[in-house]
């Protein structure tokens, strides 16, 4: 028989959804002062901020998915977490004790931690490091299971009744060995997190298309408003257009950047070379873009 035990996630829910609402309304805000502004170098910023803070509001929606999501499964075989897409694996033959957050010292989590959530690494006091699966609000409401290579912080509000199923299942005895580790699912499987050069390449296609935007931003207010365009090449001919147009250099290069991504991060999971080589077109692309856009600023 295997219990499900949901902690108390209200207080965590309803923070890391105001966090997320924060972070869209303020990307919004950053998004329309950019449009509102002149097209000009602090524009640039205003975007860039934009495309931060929608980066940091998706990050605070995944978490407070997660949030949501913890649960708790016991059975004879063991004891499973679920936060996420992440599930956490502690073999019933691997648990030695439970204590009580009452009996230690409060603990300071470093990872995803606010009040009502804390999911991460922490010291605390004789258990030393803690792997944290919590949504404590105050330490008194922690239990910790203790393992010979691990300690785990969970959140029950009934810790007799837990410490009873516990040790039940225990005398039953396991019928299944369980490894202990923490699978991983879905986007939390891609091994673009655990690949330092692919993250840098990414990140390097990021700020090329940066400079591209800054660049143009920069030298368009100076420019007259017609200039020559020599890209596309028509048989040798340059057509003279309103300087709007030079405009729709960096918008393909946004374009052509987030395509790249979102390709070379799947395929990065199927291929790790076909991951880089979509990154690196990216980066190319930019610098192609880039000496587009100088040659018709500059002739």
């Amino acid at each position: 028989m295997i219990s499900e035990l949901r902690p108390p996630r209200t207080v965590g829910a309803l923070i890391g959804g105001a966090l997320t609402i924060w972070c869209f309304a303020f990307t919004g805000a950053l998004l329309w002062r950019g449009l509102s502004q002149p097209i000009d170098l602090p524009a640039v910023g205003a975007y860039l901020a934009a495309a931060f803070f929608l980066g940091l509001g998706c990050l605070f929606g995944y978490w407070t998915y997660a949030c949501l999501s913890l649960r708790y499964y016991l059975d004879r075989n063991g004891l499973t977490i679920h936060w996420g897409d992440i599930r956490q694996l502690i073999p019933m033959d691997r648990i030695e004790r439970l204590v009580p957050g009452r009996e230690l010292p409060p603990p300071k989590v470093s990872g995803v931690s606010w009040l009502g959530h804390h999911v991460g690494h922490g010291k605390v006091g004789e258990l030393g490091d803690v792997l944290f699966y919590a949504t404590h609000r105050t330490h008194e409401e922690l239990l910790y299971v203790v393992t010979p290579i691990q300690s785990y912080a969970i959140t029950v509000q009934d810790e007799v009744r837990f410490a009873e199923d516990l040790q039940g299942h225990q005398k039953l005895g396991q019928l299944v060995s369980l490894p202990q580790v923490a699978e991983r699912m879905s986007l939390a499987a891609q091994p673009f997190w655990h690949d330092p050069l692919a993250q840098v390449l990414a990140l390097a296609s990021i700020l090329a298309t940066a400079v591209l935007l800054g660049y143009v931003y920069h030298q368009y207010p100076s420019l007259p408003e017609s200039i020559p365009f020599a890209f596309p090449t028509l048989g040798g001919i340059t057509r003279v257009d309103d300087k709007r147009e030079l405009l729709s250099i960096p918008i393909t290069g946004i374009g052509l950047l987030a395509v790249n991504l979102v390709l070379g991060f799947f395929l990065h999971a199927w291929e790790r070379a076909v991951g880089y080589l979509l990154f690196l077109a990216a980066i190319g692309a930019q610098a192609i873009l880039l000496a587009a856009a100088i040659i018709t600023i500059q002739q």
